[in-house]
Formats: C-alpha cells, sequence, structure tokens
C-alpha cells in the first residue's frame, strides 16, 4: 500500500479513563501512528484480548501505570491491545516487506485498531497453514505458555498440578504438559470445573492425566504431595491449590501480581513461590505461530467479535469462564 493509498485516520477504540467496559470508545478520525527505526505499520485483520487487558482498563498492573504516565498525565487517550496479527504495509525493517503476513505481542498496546506500529524485533511472519485469526488469537497466550513450561524446569518423573486448564494460557500449556506425560514420565493433575473437564477432552488423552481435582466442590483439596503448581488463577483460589503441593514443593503463578499473598500462605510449608511474566520476542512468537502450523498445539477460539463490539468482548471474558481465546476482528 502506498502512502498516496493509505488513509490518513483510522477507527480505533480509545480509554480516557480507567473503569468498566464502558470506559472503551469505538471511534473514527484516529490519527495512524508514525514509524520510527526498524519498526513495522500493521494493518491489523484481528487483536486477541487477554485478562491483562481487562485489568489494565480497570487500572491494574504495569500496563496501567505506563498508561497513566505516558498518556493520562498528558491528557491523551490510550489504545489497548497487545496481540495483533495482519498485513504489513509500511515497513522501517529490512526483515519485513510490505505484503508480509505477521503476528506480534506488543505490550505497548495499539492492537485495538486498524493500523498499529510495531518493533520488527517483536514480528514473526505467519506460516501459510495458520490463519490470520488463529495467529491474532495467540500472541500472548502461545509465548506464555511455552515460556512458562521452560521457566517451571519441570523434572522427569514429577508429579504436576496445573489450576484452570481451559482458559487461553491454560489450553496451551496443558498440551505442552502432556507431551511431557509422554517423553519425560511427569505426571498431570488438573484444578477446573466439570464442564471444562468435558472440554479438554477435545484436546488431550484425558485417561493419561494422573487425575482430576474439581474446584465446585466444597470438599478440601487432596494433600498429593505434587511437586510442582502451575497456577494461572491466584487469589483465594490459588491459596486453596496450595494444599496440593508438598513441603518445599514449587508453585509458579500467573500472573505475578500474586506471588506475595501466596507466599504468606505458603509459608508454613516453605514453599518456593515464583511468579513470571512472559517475555515478548519475534523468536518465540515464530516458535508457537510453527507449533499450530505443524499441528504440535491445537488453538481454540471461543467467539470473534467486531472490533466495535470491544465492550461486550471485554463483558464475556471477565466472566472467567471462556474455553480458549476471545478475538476482535479490525473492519
Amino acid at each position: 500500500m502506498s502512502n498516496s493509498q493509505r488513509p490518513d485516520t483510522q477507527h480505533a477504540v480509545l480509554i480516557n479513563e480507567f473503569g468498566a467496559p464502558e470506559v472503551m470508545q469505538y471511534q473514527d478520525s484516529v490519527a495512524i501512528p508514525g514509524l520510527a527505526q526498524d519498526q513495522v505499520l500493521v494493518k491489523v485483520a484481528y487483536a486477541g484480548i487477554n485478562p491483562v487487558d481487562y485489568k489494565t482498563r480497570q487500572g491494574k498492573g504495569w500496563g496501567a501505570e505506563a498508561i497513566q504516565k505516558d498518556k493520562f498525565d498528558n491528557h491523551e487517550s490510550a489504545i489497548l491491545g497487545f496481540d495483533v496479527s495482519g498485513v504489513v504495509v509500511d515497513s522501517n525493517s529490512e526483515h519485513f516487506s510490505i505484503g508480509d503476513q505477521v503476528a506480534a505481542l506488543t505490550f505497548n498496546g495499539g492492537g485495538y485498531a486498524e493500523y498499529v506500529a510495531v518493533d520488527a524485533t517483536l514480528l514473526a511472519k505467519v506460516p501459510e497453514r495458520v490463519t490470520l485469526e488463529q495467529a491474532g488469537a495467540l500472541p500472548c497466550i502461545g509465548q506464555t505458555a511455552i515460556q512458562f513450561v521452560e521457566f517451571a524446569d519441570i523434572k522427569d518423573g514429577e508429579h504436576v498440578v496445573i489450576n484452570a486448564p481451559a482458559g487461553g494460557v491454560g489450553h496451551l500449556l496443558i498440551q505442552l504438559l502432556m507431551d511431557k506425560v509422554a517423553n519425560n514420565n511427569i505426571k498431570v493433575t488438573v484444578i477446573c470445573s466439570p464442564e471444562k473437564y468435558a472440554k479438554l477432552d477435545e484436546l488431550i488423552e484425558v485417561s493419561k492425566l494422573a487425575g482430576w481435582i474439581d474446584y465446585t466442590k466444597e470438599d478440601a483439596f487432596p494433600e498429593l504431595q505434587a511437586d510442582v503448581l502451575l497456577d494461572l488463577v491466584g487469589g483465594d483460589a490459588g491459596i486453596r491449590a496450595l494444599s496440593v503441593v508438598k513441603p518445599e514443593g514449587h508453585v509458579y503463578v500467573l500472573p505475578t501480581i500474586w506471588v506475595d499473598k501466596l507466599k504468606e500462605a505458603g509459608s508454613q510449608k516453605n514453599l518456593n513461590v515464583a511468579g513470571y511474566k512472559s517475555q515478548r520476542n519475534g523468536e518465540d512468537m515464530a516458535r508457537v505461530l510453527q507449533l499450530v502450523a505443524d499441528g504440535a498445539l491445537t488453538l481454540r477460539i471461543q467467539q470473534v467479535y467486531p472490533m466495535s463490539e470491544v465492550v461486550a468482548a471485554h463483558h464475556e471474558l471477565q466472566k472467567g469462564d471462556a474455553f480458549g481465546k476471545i478475538v476482535l476482528k479490525a473492519s
């Protein structure tokens, strides 16, 4: 797309304050971002939404702190959205050309728009066997899942419990863990509702799980003496799950805001608690795209909303019962 063909403005979802989903406004006549050195302008096809998006919108965490400092304190609007897929329409990078189909995890926001400028180091080209819809759903959950399982450094033969194995990150992480069941003789127990457990059958051979804990029952969780807990929930649910871990066992939690609370709750057992925040990079973006292309990972998309219906999409995500990913489609 030449500069003469590119519009001067775009539709985008703006926020001017933190709060409920209704603070997001889908507007036209929004300026298209310019390009810095080694950046690429992407015409957005799809933008995935993640729990970090709505927590940022609520004013929580590092994303909100950055928006307050860089945007609101300067009386500027902000655009949410860290997951993007689309087509390159302008490039200041020798690695990407106009027409390339790409995906990225940005952490700089800007994804809830028709155009976004992305650092070339964060981008990866989308393989032919992966759709742009899949690619737009994948960046945050995909990079987080592959990095999180490596961060946990699970040893051969260990018993691993995963809390929330059917959400965005969880439904990819459980597949990576089942690969370790086959190749590294680990045992995996899941904590989830009966509805989510039934849906896991679409992703894995549930008969190869070591067990299932139904958190909807009021019974205390069993003392499994597990080596590792992968907690994708935190809060009171994360604290409740600590009973499955052996003394001096390891607990890895997403998001990192729950680390101190879980450390305090697990102090009598001397649990080793650590949080993890995904590290965005084009190499890991390419790795996870290739896993999907090769059929080694199955990606579930629960629903696709038009970007103009972003408020409804956030309300749906905040219910906390999604199986897979919710995605916005740019116009």
